[in-house]
Order: structure tokens, then C-alpha cells, then sequence
């Protein structure tokens, strides 16, 4: 597989919400098989001020086990995000029902009595709170397949608009199915991961796919769309590449998992000869921006970035 050399673009948005590149930038967009005239870029919605809720794929992350104290399953360990406010947070968690109290700098909750799993997950969704430790008992019950505190983020959603078309998907963890609509063409695929395939259809078009895993990259080969599908998304690098819809693909990002109070990640790169520019908003699930020449509008819930380009090949057309 060849690899296409990146390009550095610069872009300017023109009060219309239209992008568009000098001359000089152009022509070498145009020597690279790349064009990005009158990409119409949807507007983001405005921030929501004082935004305190993450959504429950990502409160999950933060949830680990409390290695110094394993049997402490009524207590919960919140630790929170650098310039937090203890006495602010405290507040705000008492008046929300929580047991809560100061312990050195972090906060206290206590869980006796009541479901703590399901307390944890609501413990972790406040974007103040960075990292949430819980007994084994806890943790084991948040994080086994079949527990009803993880029903909810098995079963994810994407829902918007995107080229110039509506999508509505549905992420079956438990069935490992990924059904629904987009690209006005049903989507309905099956992942097997003993056979580490992935089949069925999606945009008018057949899907035969094999992929090798592991917890720094993922490679998918095989075909859909008509076409040849071959690329590698390495998380710990934050690229994707290979090709994809009969065009290169190239897709670079930053998940900034070790960075609490990073909210955002930026999605930049080409597929189908044009350039891409997304933005990710983790609190809110919101991906938008523009790609395949279009706008991109849609919103991921109990699902996140690491779907959304792991099944990259459902969104190209």
C-alpha cells in the first residue's frame, strides 16, 4: 500500500460558512488529486455554558478499580479535574443526592444502601470529575457483559445528517449488529469476532471484511462500496490510512485520553479525492464539519470516535 505524503492546508471561512484556499494552495490541491471549493461547513450549535455532563461511554472511562482498597464497594473515590472547585463540586453533588465529603483533596461518596454501580456511572458523568474508584465488587458488576448497569452504552446510537442525507444507525454490543440507515441505503452488518469478520450491507453494496485487533490498532481489509477497503487506524499514533471507496485515505487525530479537560477532538485529512475536517465534542457527542465534499452533522450517543472510524467504510460514498 502506498502511502499518499500529507498535506498542510491552510483554510480560511468566509462569513457565508463557506471554505474555501488561495490560488498557490489550490494548485497543489489539484496536483494531489484534492479539491476543497465550496465545502459548505455546517455551523456548529453554541457551546452549552457551563456544560456538566458527559455522556455514558465516556463516564465509563474514567471508572476504575480502587487497587488500595478492592473491598471498599460503599465507598466511592472521585478524583477531579485540575482547577476544579472542591467546595463548589461538593455542593453540587449533595444537592444532586449524593453522600459526598472532602478526603484530602478528593471527594468521598458514600454508597451504602444503595445500587453504588449504577451511583459510580452517575458519579462520572459530571465533567468535573476526572477518575471515579470503586471496590471489585462495583467494578465487576459495571463492567460484565450481561450487567444491567452496561445495557445502556452496549446499545449506541449515531443520528443526524450527512451527505446531504439522513443517518440513523444502531451499535448492538451485546448482538455486535450495526443496523439502520444512511446514504438513503439500508446498513446491516454483522461483526463476528471469533472469525474477526465483519459482513453484510451497507450504501447498495455488499460488505465482506476481515479485521486484526488489538488495543493499539485495527486493520480492516477486504471490500464494500464496490471497492476495495484496506486501512489502519492506530490509536496510540491517531492516524488512519489505506483506501477506501477507490480513493486514498488518510485521517489524522488526537484523542487526548490522558488529558481530563480536553473536550474536543479534531478529525483533519482526505478520502473520495477531498479533504476532511471534523470535530468531536466528547461531552456532548456532537461530530460535524465537512467530508466527501459535504456537510457532516450527526450525533453519537453510548458511542463514540473510536466507531465512528473503526466503521469508517459505512460513512464514505
Amino acid at each position: 500500500m502506498k502511502k499518499t505524503a500529507s498535506l498542510i492546508v491552510a483554510a480560511f471561512f468566509s462569513a457565508s460558512g463557506l471554505l474555501s484556499a488561495a490560488p498557490d494552495e489550490n494548485k497543489v490541491l489539484s496536483e494531489a488529486g484534492l479539491s476543497i471549493q465550496q465545502i459548505e461547513v455546517p455551523r456548529p450549535a453554541p457551546a452549552v455554558p457551563e456544560a456538566k455532563y458527559n455522556q455514558q461511554n465516556t463516564a465509563l472511562r474514567k471508572i476504575k478499580l480502587n487497587e488500595a482498597n478492592p473491598g471498599a464497594n460503599n465507598t466511592l473515590v472521585a478524583m477531579l479535574v485540575r482547577h476544579t472547585n472542591l467546595a463548589s463540586a461538593l455542593r453540587e453533588l449533595n444537592s444532586a443526592g449524593f453522600k459526598a465529603k472532602s478526603l484530602r483533596g478528593l471527594i468521598e461518596v458514600d454508597v451504602t444502601g444503595d445500587d453504588a454501580a449504577d451511583r459510580a456511572i452517575g458519579l462520572a458523568k459530571y465533567s468535573f470529575v476526572g477518575e471515579v474508584r470503586v471496590g471489585k465488587a462495583v467494578y465487576d458488576s459495571i463492567f460484565t457483559v450481561r450487567s444491567k448497569s452496561t445495557y445502556a452504552v452496549k446499545i449506541g446510537t449515531i443520528k443526524g445528517g450527512m451527505n446531504h442525507t439522513p443517518v440513523e444507525l444502531t451499535f448492538n454490543k451485546l448482538e455486535w449488529t450495526i443496523k439502520g440507515a444512511a446514504n438513503y441505503a439500508p446498513v446491516d452488518v454483522k461483526i463476528d469476532h471469533e472469525a474477526k469478520t465483519v459482513t453484510g450491507g451497507v450504501n447498495h453494496s455488499p460488505v465482506s471484511l476481515k479485521f486484526d485487533w488489538s488495543t493499539e490498532e485495527i486493520t480492516v481489509d477486504g471490500a464494500a462500496n464496490y471497492s476495495p477497503v484496506k486501512y489502519t487506524v492506530n490509536w496510540k499514533a491517531g492516524l488512519l490510512e489505506g483506501y477506501a471507496n477507490h480513493s486514498p485515505l488518510r485521517l489524522q487525530f488526537d484523542m487526548q485520553e490522558g488529558t481530563a479537560e480536553a473536550n474536543t477532538v479534531t478529525v483533519t485529512g482526505y478520502v473520495n479525492h477531498a479533504p476532511v475536517s471534523l470535530t468531536y465534542d466528547k461531552i456532548s457527542g456532537r461530530l460535524d464539519g465537512a467530508m466527501n465534499l459535504k456537510p457532516v452533522g450527526v450525533t453519537l450517543v453510548n458511542c463514540d470516535l473510536y466507531d465512528f472510524l473503526t466503521y469508517f467504510f459505512i460513512f464514505v460514498k
